[in-house]
């Protein structure tokens, strides 16, 4: 029983601590900003194909060149959107191609004659599944002479002087969550080249620009202030409970200390007489004569006349070791209260 006790005194303290700990951590550790951020590295890139022409021996130039307008047959564009956060997100992406012809007062008036849009692509949507990048790359072959046309018949029939200009572009919108908290992150964006129209053998410069956007959501985290007070609480009950077991472990150890002097008095008595003693459960004294001896030497010396086992019954208090012979019993009795008040006066 005791062994049983101790263990369960050893299984308390350390449930005990542990609880004590996770309510400290949680009751008492700073409540610290949490940042969500993304980042995009977009771009556009793109070849000029050229008209049949004697002057340029490739069929294309490449980006960031200057064009004659009038030799250029078709654009091909590269648009590459590129975003990370520094979470894995899910959500989805949206995006899309347009065509926008512009054509602006000239000689740097404020103004706007026309603006036409056209749509390139139908919408396109890519899903995201916990991941902290994604890439989206949409290929396009820009008809400039389709755009450079149509532009150059309205200012015939308007007899107009513009500054006009061709603007293909990707928007990319979308809505993604981050996985651990379900924090929301908006996502708008563009990419873009413009191109100069109804220049007829002037050159001209194509420009492209890219958002490239940087964001970041800050969060603080309140959602676990409700539950600090009450792990305060709980700490502080959890540590009373911990003094209060320890005080009563030591009391115990103290008090199973005592009783190993009884017990340990029992245990080498058995031990040094083993072949001699037989261990009852119980006994009946009622048809017997008692005779107490005063040591368990003289039980030996009876053990030695009469020839008879010696009986042991263990008690928690008192056990005795004893001699039947006839109708007589020799008794010898260890009374664990006796012995505590020797060990103390010891002491």
């Amino acid at each position: 029983m005791n062994r049983i006790r101790k263990r369960r005194f050893i299984a308390t303290l350390i449930i005990l601590f542990v609880l004590g700990f996770v309510f400290f951590s949680v009751g008492f550790k700073k409540c610290e900003n949490v940042t969500y951020t993304y980042k995009e590295n977009n771009s556009v890139n793109y070849r000029v194909f050229l008209k049949p022409n004697n002057f340029f021996d490739t069929p294309y130039l490449e980006k960031d060149k200057t064009y004659i307008t009038s030799l250029i047959d078709y654009i091909d564009s590269d648009f590459k959107y590129n975003i990370y956060f520094n979470e894995n997100v899910s959500g989805t992406l949206n995006y899309k191609l347009y065509a926008e012809i512009k054509a602006d007062k000239n000689n740097n008036d404020i103004g706007n004659y026309w603006t036409k849009k056209f749509e390139l692509t139908t919408a396109e949507t890519n899903n995201i599944q916990s991941k902290n990048s994604h890439e989206i790359n949409v290929n396009n072959k820009i008809d400039y002479n389709k755009y450079n046309d149509l532009l150059n018949s309205f200012i015939k029939e308007y007899g107009l002087q513009t500054e006009s200009t061709l603007k293909v572009y990707m928007e990319v919108t979308g809505n993604v969550t981050v996985d651990s908290t379900n924090e929301n992150m908006d996502i708008n964006s563009e990419l873009s080249l413009t191109i100069p129209l109804s220049k007829q053998a002037v050159e001209g410069k194509i420009e492209t620009q890219s958002d490239n956007n940087a964001k970041e959501i800050v969060r603080k985290n309140q959602e676990v202030e409700p539950y600090r007070n009450l792990a305060r609480v709980l700490f502080v009950i959890v540590v009373v409970m911990f003094v209060h077991n320890l005080f009563r472990y030591a009391v115990f150890l103290a008090h199973k200390n005592n009783h190993l002097n009884y017990r340990d008095r029992i245990k080498k008595l058995n031990a040094d007489y083993e072949d001699l003693i037989t261990k009852v459960k119980n006994m009946n004294t009622n048809d017997f004569a008692i005779i107490d001896v005063e040591t368990f030497d003289d039980l030996i010396n009876v053990y030695a006349s009469v020839r008879e086992p010696i009986n042991f019954l263990y008690g928690n208090d008192e056990s005795k070791y004893f001699i039947i012979k006839g109708n007589t019993c020799y008794m010898y009795t260890i009374v664990k209260e006796e012995i505590n008040n020797h060990e103390k006066h010891k002491k």
